[in-house]
């Protein structure tokens, strides 16, 4: 078996089959009708709302390191993979790993899909403290099949 074949098999166990011919069909009427930008912004949103839905479960969180576990453990219950922080050049990286984005809604739309992960990261740091000019923005080009690199800093692009 070869490492493609290990990927394939692992992304085909991530979206249960009952509703993944609803969600690529829903994501494929929005794309048809939606700009992906407003797509983006929509999941943004809906992502914002999942944060703030279990904000409870990070509120205590006092490092990088415990607010990891908690998100690891979070994302763990739903079957949505795990993350990596790093700290770089003032920012923040995010490594989600095994992100379920892609075979959900379909590899063309994770440029807009990835706005989830970017409105609950974005939430989760306001929660937690963040101002207004700190930002989480997927890294252009390093966002593909089941990893997601995002970025969190200042009016970071």
């Amino acid at each position: 078996m070869t490492n493609l074949d290990l990927n394939q098999y692992f992304r085909s166990q991530q979206v249960s089959l009952q509703w993944l011919p609803v969600l690529r069909s829903l994501a494929a009427e929005l794309a048809d009708d939606v700009p992906a930008e407003k797509l983006r912004l929509m999941f943004f949103n809906v992502g914002g709302r999942l944060a703030g839905d279990v904000e409870s479960r990070f509120e205590s969180v006092q490092t990088l390191t415990e607010l990891e576990n908690e998100i690891n453990e979070f994302w763990l219950q739903l079957n949505w993979g795990w993350i990596h922080f790093t700290e770089q050049a003032g920012c923040i990286h995010i490594n989600h790993q095994a992100a379920p984005l892609a075979e959900a809604f379909g590899d063309e739309a994770l440029p807009w899909s990835v706005g989830l992960l970017e409105g609950f990261y974005q939430a989760l740091f306001k929660i937690l403290g963040a101002g207004d000019g700190m930002t989480v923005r997927a890294v252009e080009g390093e966002c593909a099949d089941m990893q997601i690199l995002l970025r969190f800093g200042n009016h970071v692009a």
